[in-house]
């Protein structure tokens, strides 16, 4: 059990320590504003999007098996887990477990595409930004 719980908390762990990484190369680069670093930017909203696609039918598969999680959670009383265990019915508690792996499981793909969502919204804000002071400063230079 605990060997399940140390792999789902270090996949999203590297997940996220290596979104984290890659955001904070890009917002390094990104204070030079130069042509090349939009280009890479651009080319990471890009795989974002590349990757967020492919995993979408994974995210969509997950869904059930959290809602079927709920549902359980909500039919199967706590004091009906505890009869389970009293009684030893190993059937009903593997079932359980079987269905809470599942859900983690489950949950530890939506948790993955979120961050990628995250990560693609930070840089197309970011590029949204480069746009307007562009934008603003090629008014400004007109006016002058």
């Amino acid at each position: 059990m605990g060997t399940r719980i140390d792999a789902f908390c270090d996949d999203l762990r590297i997940n996220l320590t290596m979104m984290s990484d890659d955001l904070r190369v890009l917002k390094a680069k990104a204070l030079d504003k130069a042509p090349e670093v939009e280009r890479a930017i651009r080319q990471k909203v890009y795989s974002l999007e590349k990757k967020i696609d492919e995993g979408s039918a994974a995210v969509e598969a997950a869904k059930p098996k959290v809602d079927e999680w709920i549902q359980a959670q909500k039919t199967a009383a706590q004091s009906k887990i505890a009869e389970w265990r009293a009684k030893g019915d190993a059937k009903n508690l593997q079932l359980r477990a079987k269905m809470a792996d599942a859900y983690a499981d489950a949950m530890s793909v939506i948790a993955s595409s979120a961050v990628d969502k995250a990560a693609k919204a930070a840089l197309e804000a970011l590029l949204a930004h480069w746009d307007l002071d562009a934008s603003t400063a090629a008014q400004t230079a007109g006016k002058s």
